[in-house]
């Protein structure tokens, strides 16, 4: 029995593909027993793996004495164990003088930029933290106090990027009566008996509670609920990244247009997490919206003909323009206009100034699937637009014949018909065959060129936001 975590911490290292051989692991060790445990264990297991350890210890200075002793203490054992370490001592009285956020969130935050340096000075490619399953419950249950949605009930993630945590699988007790059956020494933080804490609130007075007055095996059940909620996060975090890729228009680093359309069709659900998702592309993954926000944009991109601006802190606009619906952040930045080129037939043609790529793909037999079109993709009848393609921006007197019409209209006219804005007229690409426009690409076909029952070979192109393969 006395190797039961052992295996437990063993299997997850497994099951979860935490290390493979050759790698350096930086190990977060605070000096309190969970992070003792993991040392021992891990230290347990570096031959079987074929890993190199490293420890990283970062002294707060927040609690005078006893953060230096602490420190000291991770020093000897490291010593005792022959495994190199770096000690740093950050500056206390920035952190505790800031002027914005939590302490503890502070600290936090500059203990995973500590990691990151060490981890990328020793060239490790994982970090590991002491994170079990007790801390899962309590991070669940905070943040469904704060109103958190799946992500954040999803708990702590048991590997992100280069971090893993062994330990998430295990129990506090376990780990506890590991350490007394191993001898492990360890410190005892005394600043987390401190109520002022919320998260010490919840380990201490909440979580207690609900276990004598509703259910004793509450921590259990939190914790499976944070299992079971991560993996259907990641799950639905895929299928918004797909459908990201279908309703994308254009992209920038400060704006993104998104297809109404296409959008409106999607679950509730999906269109919730692309919108935010969005976001945080646009502000590089720092946290996006709140519920409440996210529902504003939703309504707006439903409701057909709504006008207005929605503003949101971060400096986020947005706004719906014709059929698409354009979040941006900072200035709102006019593009260039699309320069002229030959369309790769068959192949990949680049529009870096709409960010766009196009495919072209010559089809002598197809099937019903492949015949799909949208506004991002245009089936032409190949015979009739011919190989001798281009692309170029369009140009005043423009006039084409719009798929379903059986008149010329002259583009300007079109794109005021279809709100798209003056200044972004410029950056939408056309599809051009001996001089006519084929495809005004992201809105319609040309009528002289689509398919029909008489078509034997068709000339499919999508469009693609750059970076990304059309598919």
């Amino acid at each position: 029995m006395r190797d039961a975590l052992l295996h437990r911490v063993q299997e997850t290292i497994d099951r979860r593909r935490m290390l493979a051989a050759g790698e350096i692991v930086v190990i977060a060790v605070s000096g309190g027993i969970d992070s003792m445990v993991m040392l021992h264990l891990l230290l347990r297991l570096r031959t079987r793996y074929h890993i190199s350890l490293y420890v990283a210890h970062l002294n707060h200075d927040l609690r005078g004495t006893e953060s230096a002793e602490t420190a000291n203490f991770v020093r000897r054992q490291c010593e005792a164990h022959q495994i190199p370490v770096t000690i740093t001592t950050a500056d206390g009285r920035t952190l505790r003088d800031r002027r914005v956020g939590s302490l503890q969130a502070a600290a936090r935050d500059l203990r995973y930029r500590f990691l990151e340096q060490v981890a990328d000075e020793q060239g490790a490619t994982r970090i590991a933290l002491g994170h079990h399953r007790n801390d899962q419950a309590e991070t669940v249950l905070m943040n469904l106090l704060r109103g958190s949605g799946v992500r954040g009930l999803g708990g702590i993630p048991p590997v992100r990027g280069r971090i893993i945590r062994p330990l998430i699988d295990c129990f506090r007790e376990e780990i506890e009566r590991y350490a007394r059956q191993q001898g492990i020494p360890y410190v005892e933080d005394s600043s987390n008996q401190v109520l002022s804490y919320s998260r010490n609130r919840v380990r201490q007075e909440l979580l207690p509670e609900l276990a004598k007055r509703y259910n004793p095996r509450v921590v259990h059940i939190l914790a499976n609920a944070a299992t079971i909620l991560e993996a259907e996060d990641t799950l639905l975090n895929g299928m918004a990244e797909e459908e990201l890729r279908t309703v994308l228009i254009s992209r920038s680093r400060e704006e993104l247009v998104l297809s109404i359309p296409h959008m409106a069709t999607l679950h509730t659900a999906l269109r919730w997490r692309i919108i935010r998702r969005s976001v945080e592309y646009l502000r590089e993954g720092r946290a996006g919206l709140t519920f409440q926000q996210t529902l504003a944009i939703d309504r707006l991109l439903l409701t057909g003909g709504a006008q207005g601006t929605i503003q949101a802190p971060g400096g986020l606009r947005v706004r719906r323009v014709g059929d698409g619906i354009v979040l941006s952040v900072g200035k709102s930045q006019v593009r260039d206009y699309v320069s002229s080129s030959a369309l790769a037939v068959p192949g990949f043609t680049a529009i870096p100034e709409s960010l766009l790529s196009l495919r072209s793909d010559l089809l002598e037999e197809w099937t019903m699937e492949e015949l799909a079109s949208d506004a991002w993709t245009a089936l032409f009848d190949a015979d009739r637009v011919g190989q001798d393609l281009h692309v170029r921006r369009w140009e005043p007197g423009d006039r084409f014949v719009p798929l379903g019409m059986g008149g010329r209209k002259k583009l300007q006219d079109f794109f005021v018909d279809a709100k798209v804005p003056r200044d972004q007229r410029g950056s939408i690409p056309l599809v051009v065959s001996g001089g006519q426009i084929a495809w005004v690409v992201g809105f319609r076909v040309d009528e002289r060129f689509k398919v029909t029952d008489s078509t034997r070979r068709i000339l499919r192109v999508r469009a693609a936001t750059t970076g990304e393969q059309a598919r």
